[in-house]
């Protein structure tokens, strides 16, 4: 194995920093790059991000979501706000491209706000559902195997994707290449530099190595970055809105054999309050502004 970001092999006989279920996780001694060391390939994402992913089933592990689509609400209002942050750097509308668009509620509220707005994401329920509920341009495959043309958008948008990815080295070149000069990157991704995700270590909710494959800091976010010709204008740790549902599912992944969080889950699920939307913010979870130059 060699490092995605600066292409260190891993010394021999290197032990993982964490093995979290069943998955050993590896950090470059070089740049500091933490990722899964046994990557999927294209095909077992196919697998991995079927309709189990986005949706638990009775019996399903807190690693996933407890139920994408039914959190519409919470997921539309904090695009509203990346949308309001988004139009203040880029000048507002444009061409847009959603990197990891799942139903595309992100899409949807940049639309209402100007927006001509195209997404990717390799989930092919998710997509379909998206065309076929919203009227959204969400086509079904990896961005790095894209092929629109270069210097096509204005803006692109990676919200909680790149940590999926099993090539962050391509998408960021990619992303170079279809956004035009001084176009706007913006993504959003787990620190796991942040003080929370070093306090709890392997519990640390979004080391969830079956399905993110990287776990980034700032500083190797801006290596990839710098590397690919971007200018970094801000990277920040706001806040999102989550149902009561998805906070109490979540809870799970930090004792997933706890029987007490098992039951507080389902009693959330079969419950009204389960429908209460909160703004959470742990600083544990990255927004990058940035530019091509």
């Amino acid at each position: 194995m060699s490092c995605n970001l600066c292409g260190s092999p891993l010394a021999a006989g290197q032990r993982p920093r964490w093995v979290k279920d069943g998955f050993e996780v590896f950090q470059c001694t070089n740049c500091g790059l933490v990722f899964r060391g046994d990557l999927p390939d294209s095909e077992a994402l196919k697998t991995i991000y079927g309709a189990g992913y986005f949706r638990r089933e009775d019996g399903g592990d807190a690693t996933s979501y407890a139920d994408y689509l039914s959190d519409e609400l919470e997921h539309r209002l904090t695009g509203r706000q990346r949308v309001a942050r988004l139009n203040r750097v880029s000048g507002g509308r444009g061409r847009l491209l959603d990197v990891g668009a799942a139903a595309g509620f992100f899409m949807a509220e940049a639309k209402a706000q100007g927006w001509e707005a195209q997404g990717i994401d390799v989930s092919r329920q998710m997509g379909s559902w998206g065309r076929e509920k919203l009227d959204l341009d969400i086509a079904t495959g990896l961005f790095q195997d894209s092929e629109y043309r270069p210097g096509l958008f204005d803006a692109i948008t990676m919200w909680d994707y790149i940590e999926h990815s099993i090539d962050p080295a391509a998408d960021f070149a990619k992303a170079a290449q279809v956004l035009r000069p001084k176009g706007v990157l913006m993504l959003s991704t787990g620190d796991v530099g942040s003080i929370v995700a070093r306090l709890s270590g392997r519990r640390w909710h979004l080391l969830t190595p079956r399905h993110h494959n990287f776990f980034f800091t700032v500083e190797t976010l801006a290596r990839y970055l710098g590397d690919n010709g971007f200018h970094i204008v801000s990277a920040k740790h706001p806040g999102a809105h989550y149902s009561l549902r998805y906070i109490a599912h979540k809870l799970r992944t930090m004792a997933p054999r706890s029987a007490v969080l098992r039951r507080l889950s389902a009693e959330v699920d079969a419950r009204a309050l389960g429908e209460w939307s909160l703004r959470l913010n742990l600083f544990d979870i990255v927004t990058i502004v940035a530019r091509r130059v």
